[in-house]
């Protein structure tokens, strides 16, 4: 289930922002949070596990015209590596349901994923 974060849920996404490997210190995650926060147009999404139910995914997502930009995704490290691209679909058709008037589309550092995603449909 992918969720928008909410004010109380800061720990979660600081937590998983610290598994990126260009946000090296916590004044790098706090900062990536802040510019989230500073905008209406930016969001942070985390992906819930239907089973384990817990976040296991975060995405960092900006609204751009008619587009939904996906600028980070963060796996949790319980997410096994075989497990990222069908769980990137699910997480595809949930953007899909979520932001239907919108093309999802990556970032420079994103869009291998999101193409990947998008063609398993």
């Amino acid at each position: 289930m992918l969720i928008i974060v909410r004010k109380d849920q800061s720990k979660i996404v600081m937590g998983l922002l610290s598994y990126s490997p260009n946000l090296p210190d916590i004044l790098a995650v706090q900062r990536e949070y802040d510019w989230y926060q500073s905008d209406d147009n930016r969001d942070i999404l985390l992906w819930r596990d239907e089973n384990t139910h817990h976040f296991t995914v975060l995405l960092g997502v900006a609204r751009v015209y008619n587009s939904l930009v996906i600028r980070r995704i963060v796996f949790s490290p319980e997410v096994q590596p075989k497990q990222k691209l069908k769980l990137g679909r699910k997480i595809y058709q949930a953007l899909q349901s979520q932001y239907p008037d919108q093309v999802i589309m990556g970032s420079i550092a994103t869009q291998k994923f999101v193409t990947k995603w998008r063609d398993m449909q």
